[in-house]
């Protein structure tokens, strides 16, 4: 039954209402940089060099800001695929280099499908249209794979390296390769058949997880209280998580994943839905089949030091109880494109003043067992209007969009909330 779940899950989306994700933009930059070999301008700007490029910035851990670079150079012998930096109180403290990932090479798999295909032979069908590039995408992973660490040795003082573990929760833990030379630390990260990525960082300032450093050092007391903190009143009657910041999926079967980051990055955690993937043992072919998404939420609440609770239904009052806590909370649930233009219609009008009435709701309306599926942020409340606010995991609307509570207690099959 979980098997069926998950494939329907990202399976049923409908490609047009997904936009470009970050790698849209950097490949239709056409930067002078393409190309160019940037490894010694990237190390020295760890050392307070100055970083060449235009930068776009992301969501990110609070405290932080994150950024990747509009251009698809050369770094260590090889294109890179992304480049990223992470910048604390304006002093670079990471660079981070993709040079293979799964999830942009296959995208998501949503055309040439026949119509009068359903169940077994569906799935037979994408799984022999995804064969060839699996080949083809093997050969790639392995050579950036065994470039990189060529490269690395010959950086790394005596040649040599080092394995270790980094992560608490087993599911989301890595086992990295760590390279060091003239008081840098790089470190390997790499997804059998998924991910193959580097991180460079001054040898002072390395984690052992991916918990930000300076939410790690606060003592549960403290971290609670900073998590209450960032649940705002408004006079329009919202209680909202004001800091919350979509991680747009992009063409990617990722609303489960990109959801849980969003999560995470407001937790404290530096994570990003690639890693994930490659975590939860995503098999490269259009879809979640076969991944492990389930345990992904538990080990992702686990890593910050919090509880997950998950229902098979929508409990309103549990909701906001995690709320009030400076907690979000996820919700799967079936997902209609009239409903949707309706959810930002009425938000973009409440947003400018308005009264915003709903009018009269009728469940024969709603999205039934028939709709696709899809994954939402929850980040706040309304008593008064009766609604909920929730966030999308692509990008056109950074406000939250509002959502009847009846709407969702009918539409939702799945509820994560994490508690304190």
């Amino acid at each position: 039954m979980k098997k069926i779940l998950l494939l329907s899950f990202f399976g049923a989306h409908v490609l047009f209402a997904i936009p470009n994700n970050i790698l849209g933009g950097v490949f239709n930059a056409q930067s002078p940089l393409d190309g160019a070999d940037l490894t010694g301008p990237l190390i020295a700007a760890l050392n307070g060099g100055d970083l060449p490029g235009d930068w776009e910035e992301e969501s990110s851990v609070a405290g932080t800001q994150l950024a990747h670079l509009m251009a698809r150079p050369r770094v260590f012998e090889q294109e890179a695929l992304l480049v990223r930096g992470l910048w604390r109180d304006e002093e670079l403290e990471e660079i981070q280099i993709t040079f293979n990932d799964a999830g942009s090479y296959f995208g998501f798999f949503a055309e040439g499908i026949p119509e009068h295909l359903t169940g077994r032979k569906r799935e037979e069908f994408v799984r022999a249209q995804f064969e060839e590039r699996q080949q083809a995408f093997t050969a790639l992973h392995e050579e950036s794979l065994a470039k990189a660490k060529e490269e690395l040795a010959e950086r790394a003082t005596k040649g040599k390296s080092k394995t270790l573990r980094f992560g608490k929760s087993r599911a989301i833990r890595a086992e990295v390769l760590e390279y060091k030379w003239d008081g840098l630390t790089a470190r390997l990260f790499h997804g059998p058949n998924r991910l193959v990525r580097v991180t460079l960082s001054k040898e002072d300032l390395v984690s052992s997880n991916w918990m930000d450093r300076e939410v790690a050092a606060l003592d549960a007391r403290e971290y609670s209280q900073w998590l209450r903190d960032r649940l705002v009143s408004k006079e329009t009657g919202d209680e909202v998580l004001a800091d919350l910041e979509i991680v747009p999926q992009g063409y990617r079967p990722y609303c489960g994943l990109n959801t849980l980051v969003m999560a995470g990055r407001y937790l404290g955690l530096h994570l990003d839905e690639d890693w994930l993937a490659s975590a939860g043992k995503f098999q490269n072919t259009g879809s979640a089949e076969g991944s492990q998404m389930l345990s992904l939420y538990g080990s992702v609440a686990s890593e910050a030091g919090v509880k997950m609770k998950r229902l098979n239904r929508f409990d309103a009052t549990l909701v906001k109880r995690s709320l009030r806590e400076g907690l979000p909370v996820i919700v799967w649930r079936r997902w209609s494109r009239e409903r949707d233009t309706l959810h930002s219609k009425i938000s973009k009008s409440f947003g400018r003043g308005n009264e915003a009435e709903w009018g009269e709701l009728l469940e024969s309306e709603f999205p039934n067992e028939k709709s696709p599926l899809h994954a939402s942020v929850i980040v706040g409340f309304n008593e008064d209007r009766e609604e909920f606010l929730f966030m999308e995991s692509w990008a056109g609307l950074k406000e939250p969009r509002r959502m009847p509570v009846p709407e969702l207690a009918a539409t939702s099959y799945l509820t994560f909330c994490f508690q304190k």
